[in-house]
């Protein structure tokens, strides 16, 4: 019996000892993994306190660890925690890792390639961080990744890896807002488990592989704002389950196929706003009852808007600028009429096409949910609705540049939640309604280029958020009210040039907050100009650098027109997060506010625009800016 138990425990001692080296090894270079990744961190919250050895590195702060093997870790997750410094390649010593989040700080350098070495990774988010580099190849290797997300982050760039397409568990693949150039990957068809595709805001170009198409259970895909040309592949009008699907600003062209609202009957958002797409919006986009944004600007698209919309109880959602789309009569305008089922619409947008005939009165019954209604740069004639007033949740009207005619009526008055009315460039006559002093919300009023006439209301006064008012070229009589001159609110614009107006200009003309040399036409360019770079570059013509014959507007013209993002205010961009100083919309529009401020504050009077003009470009800069602001924001 003594020599049975001796020979037992000669054959079991060893493999005890091995297994306890083996789980010391393992627990070891776990601790050992994260100590090397704080010591990559230079900055944090204080999230990395709690990482000491005092304590098992189970219990540190973002650190989780399994239940069946409780010495290893199995997730780390620092997201938003203010962490600086670059990402530790010792973090592939954390071989059972299955979720990895540091989105959401501020980490810099490269991604490291040995991460490929995490077979078990299931889920790795680095979005919102300034890291730098390419996408490294070999994270294809993470053969049980799920969910890939590396996202705003400008400095990573470089092409997507074609060795993508080899990972047999992605779900999401989501590479939204970095610098990644080339073209989409054809070997990306091979992911069959993709629900998700974001590649927006990148540089990508090239066309769409049609192999993507066959994803069956692709359900968001977003392309937006690339350089991706060609056409649109018939199997990417198949994608049934798709229920969210923009391809916006790129160069696409072709046509919409007649049978669209058959084959993506499960779409809730769709945008093909900013490309080359020609043809007519298929009637049976009306089938897409589940349909809840529709973005279609900025294209060649004609013929006529399908009059069943009202079928699409869910429609919040429609865009058609700046198109070829008509209307002559009735019938062809049955669409707004048909609007009027749409009880959650919130924007209606159809400026810059050819819609011509009378403005609809149905137009007045839309719902009252309505926040935008945007019919500028037609050729719509007939006068506004009495009844407008029953918008009574409108922010946003704009009924500009077209042929309407008769007076402004007084139930605009009752519109108090606007913050923006444009009615420039029509036929209106008669008086300013005394009830527009009702708006106390509106920021910018702009009537400028009609046949209003009497005096300026007195009201008026009572807008005290106004920022900007034009009522230029007009037949306007009478004094200038002093109250005006009282809004320190209007910092932007005003313009009363071209009327009938007399008697002398009010004292209270100092108090407004813009230095400029006011006369009659209330508005001597220049200053303008300078506001405008002032604004948009954090300079001021005070500072010291102006000083041996260099002038703001010098400082300004020669940055013209490549290198505007580089005197850019930098603050700029904190009012919007996807927005980075290398977007080139951005550019474009940054590009056309310095040109303008540079003609406005140019030396001689007689070369700088007028105010009506100045105000139509500024107009026309928002327009593009303000629908590229909505195409990015879904």
């Amino acid at each position: 019996m003594v020599l049975l138990l001796l020979l037992l425990l000669t054959t079991t001692a060893p493999t005890n000892c091995a297994t306890a080296s083996s789980s010391s090894t393992g627990h070891g270079g776990d601790e050992g993994a994260l100590l090397a990744f704080k010591a990559k961190i230079s900055h944090h919250s204080g999230v990395l306190n709690s990482w000491n050895q005092s304590t098992s590195y189970c219990s540190w702060e973002g650190v989780a660890c399994g239940k069946r093997r409780r010495w290893r870790v199995v997730a780390l997750n620092l997201n938003s925690q203010g962490l600086s410094g670059t990402i530790s390649p010792a973090i592939s010593n954390l071989t059972f890792l299955r979720s990895l989040n540091l989105s959401s700080n501020t980490l810099q350098g490269e991604i490291p390639p040995s991460i490929g070495s995490l077979r078990v990774l299931q889920r790795i988010d680095l979005s919102k961080n300034m890291l730098t580099g390419v996408i490294p190849s070999n994270i294809s290797r993470c053969i049980s990744l799920r969910v890939l997300a590396i996202s705003h982050n400008k400095g990573v760039q470089g092409s997507i890896p074609a060795e993508i397409g080899n990972m047999p568990s992605l779900a999401k693949l989501v590479l939204y807002n970095n610098s990644i150039t080339g073209t989409i990957p054809s070997s990306l068809g091979n992911l069959s488990r993709l629900t998700m595709l974001s590649l927006a805001n990148n540089y990508l170009e090239g066309s769409i592989p049609a192999r993507i198409g066959n994803n069956p259970y692709l359900s968001f895909l977003q392309l937006s704002i690339n350089n991706l040309s060609g056409f649109l592949p018939p199997s990417l009008y198949n994608l049934s389950s798709a229920y969210y699907y923009y391809v916006t600003g790129n160069k696409l062209h072709g046509r919409l196929p007649s049978d669209l609202g058959k084959s993506l009957p499960s779409i809730q958002q769709i945008g093909f706003g900013h490309n080359q797409f020609t043809g007519a919006l298929p009637q049976s986009i009306t089938n897409i009852s589940r349909i809840e944004r529709l973005y279609a600007g900025f294209n060649s698209f004609t013929g006529i808007v399908p009059s069943r919309l009202g079928r699409l109880q869910n429609l919040e959602v429609f865009v058609l600028d700046y198109n070829m789309f008509e209307a002559n009569n009735k019938e062809e305008w049955q669409f707004i009429a048909s609007l009027m089922n749409c009880s959650r619409l919130q924007m209606l947008s159809i400026g810059g096409n050819r819609f011509a005939g009378r403005l609809p009165s149905s137009l007045a019954n839309l719902t009252t949910n309505l926040q935008w209604l945007r019919t500028p740069s037609n050729y719509i004639s007939g006068v506004i609705p009495s009844e407008i007033g029953n918008l009574a949740n409108l922010v946003n009207l704009d009924f500009s540049a077209n042929i309407l005619t008769g007076a402004i009526p007084e139930g605009i008055g009752e519109l108090t939640q606007l913050s923006q009315l444009y009615l420039y460039s029509n036929n209106f006559s008669g008086r300013i309604p005394f009830s527009i002093g009702n708006l106390t919300g509106l920021s910018e009023l702009d009537a400028h280029g009609n046949r209003l006439e009497g005096p300026i209301p007195r009201s008026i006064a009572n807008l005290s958020k106004l920022s900007a008012l034009d009522l230029s070229k007009n037949k306007l009589t009478g004094v200038i009210p002093r109250k005006i001159m009282e809004l320190s609110s209007i910092t932007i614009l005003l313009d009363l040039s071209y009327n009938l107006l007399e008697g002398p200009l009010p004292l209270e003309v100092s108090n407004l907050n813009m230095e400029k040399g006011f006369q009659y036409q209330l508005m001597v360019m220049y200053s303008l100009g300078v506001t405008l770079i002032e604004m948009f570059t954090g300079r001021s013509p005070t500072d010291d650098m102006f000083r041996d014959g260099m002038s703001l507007h010098h400082y300004a013209e020669a940055s013209l027109p490549d290198k505007v993002m580089e005197i850019a205010d930098s603050n700029i961009w904190l009012y919007d997060g996807v927005k980075t100083k290398n977007d080139t919309r951005i550019k474009e529009c940054m590009s056309s506010v310095i040109q303008l401020g540079v003609l406005c504050s140019t030396q001689l009077p007689i070369e700088r625009p007028s105010a009506s003009d100045a105000a139509a470009e500024m107009h026309a800069i928002r327009d593009l800016y303000i629908t590229t602001q909505h195409f990015e924001s879904y």
